[in-house]
């Protein structure tokens, strides 16, 4: 009973992540909310605390206001990969890529909590590209090959 509601969970994860259009991932760059950022900026302080629980609460408040958002996306998959959850972790690292890019907020801090996963604390300030969209791509490739996965279950390249 238990694995069908997370199997159904996941698949709900994954078709609202294919529900937004792909002009949507093309756009302007998408702006953090003071709110959003706070709530980002705590989450992050709990998790440099290896505050696991309390981290992923304010995480997922963030998820709950904006679903595809990819800092805190990519810092549950770091949460996830830290209990040895790894395919959670490939399943939260994917929805940070989908539209990450559309993210031009600096990263501030980069935090290691023991994995080979980077956490992140965005800035309000912003670059003229998506220094996120890195830092997750570099996260699910680092994943997948601790997990075994082929290159192709790798996501894309990334940018040099």
């Amino acid at each position: 009973m238990v694995r069908r509601f997370r199997l159904l969970g996941w698949l709900l994860i994954f078709v609202i992540m294919f529900s937004f259009p792909a002009a949507q991932a093309a756009g302007a760059s998408r702006e953090l909310s003071d709110e959003i950022l706070a709530l980002l900026t705590k989450g992050f302080d709990e998790l440099s605390q290896n505050h696991l629980t309390a981290a992923q609460e304010e995480f997922a408040k963030v998820i709950k206001q904006d679903f595809d958002n990819p800092f805190a996306n990519n810092n549950l998959a770091v949460i996830m990969e830290k209990q040895g959850k790894l395919p959670d972790a490939l399943a939260y690292l994917k929805v940070a890529a989908t539209l990450a890019s559309a993210y031009h907020q600096k990263v501030e801090t980069i935090y290691l909590i023991g994995g080979v996963l980077a956490a992140v604390k965005p800035e309000k300030a912003t670059d003229n590209r998506s220094q996120i969209a890195q830092v997750v791509a570099d996260n699910r490739r680092k994943l997948a090959e601790k997990m075994g996965l082929p290159p192709e279950d790798q996501g894309p390249p990334l940018e040099k």
